[in-house]
Order: structure tokens, then C-alpha cells, then sequence
């Protein structure tokens, strides 16, 4: 009784030991390569908001703050990927240096190092799961608040000088000649509106030498300078002209609204979805991405297996195109389900078990060659 103590306690000591150091292997090489993949990400996306704050979609001053909210959503849309990666890098080189052999020959095979891979996956699944459903939708409604802020701050920041620009409303032109650096000060401003009045389209023209932005009553206006007022109808000669030193004018600016965006529903408005397929798509998705992980990891194991004379990179040409192939059927199964053209009851599941299957499949295969 006491030398199977001893024996199971050294095994369990073993496997510890094992564990620990699979562990440092993979989470070595996912750190680095998590990194090197968030900063070329975070390069691209930095490019394309960069193009839309040039064409004046939104302020250059928020392009960094909407970068910063949205990296947690990169970050949980990499880990699977530099996961499904690191496995297939950190054991094609131990398979490569032989030190997996040594390890089989010692009685730790597949199936224990399927286990302990599931293991470490667990601590992956169990972070992207909770960004996915918790931090997520946070994350949404804070980068719809930037980008579609109600502040007028926000919307001059969008105007560049020399080009005419149409307001939030659709019923108003502005045009500036200068701003300074801050965005605060203007000069040379043109500012039309039209208005319905009594069944006639009238338009009211100001223009000003300067303007700038002024607090009133916790609001932001804009304070006109030493110009002048036109109103009237387009063809008729009753139109009424004022001068004016100082005009203090409410521009109109974008308003915030959620509730055509699923993506800022808590998961607790997602479920139960009642027969909403987009609610349907939404809930099964944060829920798709964790799990995918988990599915990666059922693929990486057996497929890093690789001959010593093998080189640790040969499966990860194979191993790309099943990632490249998951992923992808990932956004057509949810837009399938938002749209309605799979069963809410099925869902984004088929893909899972097609990918589960492919797993076990290789799983049997190198067992097959082993025995």
C-alpha cells in the first residue's frame, strides 16, 4: 500500500513538473507572438482611422482613445490564433529535438498531453469568455459615445478649413477659412440653414469674421463675431439682412443611440432571444469565440505531431489554412444566423462539430500510426 503511494505520488510529481514546463513553452511563445500580432493589427487599424479622421469622419484627437478602448476586442480575437500557434510552434519543437519522444517513451502520450493542453487552453477560454460577454458590450457603447459624440467639441473637430461640410442634421452647410491648432477658434465662417416654414424651403445665411466655442448652461454653443444674417426665400425679394457684433448659435451634433446595435446588449438582453435571430447571432457568437480555443487546441495537438526529421514550421502551413478556413466560416455562420437562413436552434454549432470532428479525426489518425 505504501510503495503505490509512493508511486502514484512520484507520477503526480512528474506530470506537475511536466505541465510546468509545457506551460512555460507555450505561454512564452504566445506572449511574443500575441504581441507581435496585436502591434501589426493595431498598425492597420491605426491606418484606417487615420484615413477616416482625415477625410473628417471623426476628430484626430480621439484616434488614439478609440485605439485604447477597442484593444481588449483585438486582443480576444488574436489569443485564439496566437494559441492554435503557439502549441503548434512550441511542440513541433519538442517533436523536432526529440524531447517528445523521450517523453512517450516515459509513458506520457497523447492522450496526457491532449489533457494538459486542455488544461492551459481552460485559462485562455476562460479570459476571452469573459471579455466576450461582459467587457465587451462596455466596450461598444464607449466607442459609439466617442465616435458619435453629442458634444459640439467633437463635431468641429471634424471640420477642415477651406472645405464645406454637411452637419449632422442634412439641412445645414459650414464652411471655415482657419481654425487654430485647438480646433476652438474660427475664422471666415460661412453657415447655412435651411428651414420649412408655412410650406416654403428658407434659408438662413450667417457669415462671420471669427467664432469660437463658449459654455452656456452646461451645453457647448459656438459665439459668432462681427457679421451678418440673411434670411429669406430662394427667388424672392423680401429678405431681411442683420448685423450683428456677437450671435451665439446652437449647431446640431449627432446623437447616440444603442438600440440598433447588438453588439452593446449585456448578454442578459441577449438570452432568452424569443425567436430574434440577430440577438440569436449576437449571443451565439460571444459564446462561438471562447470555444474556439478550446476547438484549436483539440486541432493543434495531434497536428504539431511531427517526425525528428521533420523541421518545427512543417505543419504550419496545413495548420494556417484550417485556422484561415475556422475563422472566416465563423462571421458567414453568424451572418447566416442574423439573417435567418440557419435555424436558430442549430445556430453557429454545425461549424464547431465540423472542426471537433476534424480533431478527433487527427487524434485517431496518430494513434493509428502509432500502434
Amino acid at each position: 500500500m505504501q510503495r503505490s503511494l509512493t508511486v502514484a505520488a512520484l507520477y503526480f510529481g512528474d506530470n506537475v513538473l511536466i505541465f510546468r514546463y509545457l506551460a512555460k513553452e507555450v505561454f512564452t511563445t504566445l506572449a511574443g507572438l500575441t504581441l507581435l500580432l496585436l502591434l501589426i493589427f493595431m498598425s492597420n487599424q491605426f491606418v484606417h482611422y487615420l484615413n477616416r479622421a482625415a477625410i473628417g469622419e471623426f476628430p484626430a484627437m480621439v484616434l488614439l482613445k478609440v485605439m485604447l478602448i477597442e484593444m481588449p476586442n483585438l486582443l480576444v480575437l488574436l489569443l485564439p490564433l496566437g494559441f492554435y500557434v503557439s502549441i503548434l510552434l512550441a511542440y513541433g519543437r519538442l517533436y523536432a529535438d526529440s524531447e517528445m519522444t523521450v517523453l512517450n517513451a516515459c509513458g506520457f502520450g497523447e492522450g496526457a498531453l491532449l489533457k494538459m493542453s486542455l488544461m492551459m487552453a481552460s485559462i485562455i477560454f476562460l479570459f476571452v469568455l469573459l471579455i466576450m460577454t461582459w467587457a465587451s458590450p462596455h466596450i461598444a457603447k464607449a466607442r459609439t459615445r466617442i465616435l458619435h459624440s453629442v458634444g459640439l467639441k467633437t463635431m468641429i473637430q471634424t471640420l477642415l478649413p477651406g472645405r464645406f461640410h454637411i452637419l449632422p442634421d442634412g439641412l445645414s452647410v459650414i464652411y471655415v477659412g482657419d481654425m487654430d491648432r485647438g480646433h476652438t477658434e474660427a475664422q471666415d465662417i460661412f453657415l447655412a440653414r435651411k428651414v420649412v416654414s408655412e410650406g416654403l424651403g428658407r434659408w438662413d445665411v450667417l457669415w462671420a469674421e471669427k467664432g469660437d466655442l463658449v459654455q452656456a448652461h452646461d451645453d457647448e454653443k459656438m459665439q459668432l463675431h462681427n457679421g451678418r444674417e440673411y434670411q429669406g426665400v430662394p427667388g424672392q425679394a423680401n429678405y431681411q439682412v442683420a448685423k450683428f457684433e456677437a450671435y451665439t448659435t446652437q449647431l446640431p451634433a449627432p446623437t447616440v443611440s444603442f438600440k440598433s446595435d447588438m453588439r452593446t446588449y449585456p448578454m442578459r438582453l441577449l438570452w432568452p432571444w424569443h425567436g430574434d435571430a440577430k440577438k440569436a447571432a449576437e449571443f451565439q457568437w460571444r459564446l462561438s469565440v471562447p470555444l474556439m480555443v478550446l476547438v484549436l487546441t483539440l486541432i493543434a495537438v495531434p497536428l504539431s505531431r511531427l517526425n525528428p526529421r521533420q523541421g518545427k514550421y512543417a505543419k504550419l502551413f496545413p495548420a494556417m489554412i484550417i485556422f484561415i478556413l475556422y475563422a472566416n466560416f465563423m462571421f458567414v455562420a453568424r451572418d447566416w444566423v442574423a439573417l435567418g437562413k440557419v435555424p436558430i436552434w442549430i445556430g453557429m454549432s454545425w461549424l464547431h462539430l465540423v472542426f471537433i470532428s476534424l480533431g478527433l479525426f487527427l487524434l485517431r489518425h496518430n494513434r493509428k500510426q502509432l500502434a
